[in-house]
């Protein structure tokens, strides 16, 4: 089975579970049997376990059809949405997020600001888009499962950690969850929040188009695949 479609379903179904876990009532049974650095340990190596399984998976399998035809204007397409996915990456890693862990929505003033006025998850939507720009060009079953994969389980990551913290603070979640959306841009266009330039930095916008071109030019030596026709 090694090599085949049925073998990538099954790493991707099995990297998806793992990931199940610290959101079910599993969590808190092995965190009892091995305690919480334990479960942290066993988790992280079963993660690391699980994306390496699921590369040479998507590395091996034999080609096994399209499930659908792109035309070429999707490359662009795709290109533009990747450089969007840099941006949201480069500013989720590099200003608080409420979201994250061990952060808080702030207790006075503007409970959103900079990237998180574009969207309340930069990093998770950025790996959603990522995702969707490959599956744009990428037609084939086993891009689909690879890609869609990774897309799911970050969609459903925002999901998640909404409905934490929704539980946790129901107030502090009410305040943000008011002038924030999941969708890129989604409460600036319905006038709940504003775009501020000035707050997301130029150097991190700038770090995003290097990194951006860095990985157009990268892309067919590394993954042996021109992004762009």
């Amino acid at each position: 089975m090694t090599g085949t479609t049925t073998h990538l379903f099954i790493a991707m179904i099995a990297f998806l579970a793992i990931h199940i876990v610290p959101s079910s009532a599993l969590r808190g049974r092995i965190v009892g049997v091995v305690g919480e650095k334990g479960y942290l340990g066993l988790y992280s190596l079963a993660s690391l376990a699980g994306i390496v399984w699921v590369v040479m998976a998507f590395n091996a399998a034999e080609f096994s059809g399209y499930f659908w035809y792109q035309p070429y204007i999707m490359n662009y397409v795709a290109a533009a949405l990747i450089l969007l996915g840099f941006v949201l990456f480069i500013g989720g890693q590099t200003q608080p997020n409420p979201t994250a862990v061990g952060q808080s929505v702030a207790a006075t003033g503007d409970p959103a600001r900079g990237f998180m006025r574009i969207t309340r998850h930069p990093f998770l939507v950025s790996v959603v888009i990522w995702g969707l720009a490959h599956m744009l060009v990428r037609g084939d079953y086993n891009a689909l499962i690879f890609f869609g994969g990774f897309l799911l389980l970050a969609a459903a990551g925002t999901l998640l950690i909404d409905a934490r913290r929704r539980k946790a603070d129901p107030e502090a979640w009410a305040r943000y969850s008011a002038v924030t959306s999941i969708i890129p841009f989604l409460a600036i266009l319905q006038g709940r929040n504003h775009l501020s330039l000035r707050e997301l930095g130029w150097w991190r916008l700038a770090i995003a188009v290097i990194a951006f071109v860095g990985f157009l030019h990268l892309h067919p030596v590394i993954m042996g695949v021109d992004p762009l026709p």
